[in-house]
């Protein structure tokens, strides 16, 4: 794709904040866990997987989450999309030293049990559609929108095995070398903020 034709797209397709509402219900698209017990969604058999690492209080990441899924939508069986989380809050990142992010671990640890019990993507999706007012929701207002039982994931968010997959996301992102978010690792490369633009050619449909 020419590097013109390129910038026509990323102006008429990137969306801008005031177009960042909803998308297609995550039941219309595939979706499964990776071996490593990661979400993904999209193809099945991809010819380009990215994995995202994500904080759901971060503007850029909602951007890219509205970007990405827009692609796989048009590209069902070319591309995935894995999510692991990188969230920016001083209370469990070792990056962060000051208050930052409030809240952005409890929101992953949310998300991180929703995993376990089938419904990450809708957890996901609930967060960026509310990230406007950047207001985080309670327990029972998340569980109730994703169809989960909210006493079950307000002790079941705390549990060990959920804290340490979302500590071994963050622990991983670190040894990527990430120092911010969004990060996304694509055949092996880890970009940060934004994915490049010979990558983007061929993605975009």
């Amino acid at each position: 794709l020419p590097l013109l034709a390129l910038a026509l797209w990323a102006v008429t397709a990137y969306p801008a904040y005031w177009q960042l509402d909803t998308l297609p219900a995550p039941e219309v698209y595939r979706q499964g866990m990776t071996a490593d017990g990661h979400p993904w969604i999209g193809a099945e058999n991809p010819d380009v997987e990215i994995v995202e690492f994500r904080d759901y209080l971060c503007f850029q990441c909602r951007k890219m989450h509205f970007l990405l899924r827009g692609l796989v939508a048009r590209q069902p069986d070319r591309i995935r999309l894995v999510h692991r989380h990188f969230p920016m809050d001083h209370k469990i990142n070792p990056l962060v030293t000051e208050p930052f992010h409030v809240g952005s671990a409890k929101m992953a640890l949310m998300a991180t049990y929703a995993a376990q019990a089938g419904r990450f993507w809708e957890v996901n999706d609930l967060w960026f559609a509310n990230a406007r007012g950047r207001e985080i929701l309670t327990v029972a207002e998340i569980a109730a929108a994703a169809g989960l039982d909210a006493r079950a994931m307000a002790a079941g968010m705390y549990a060990l095995e959920i804290q340490g997959r979302l500590r071994a996301d963050i622990r991983e992102g670190l040894q990527l070398g990430l120092t911010g978010t969004p990060g996304f690792l694509i055949e092996g490369r880890v970009y940060e903020g934004q994915i490049p633009a010979e990558i983007m050619r061929r993605l975009i449909p």
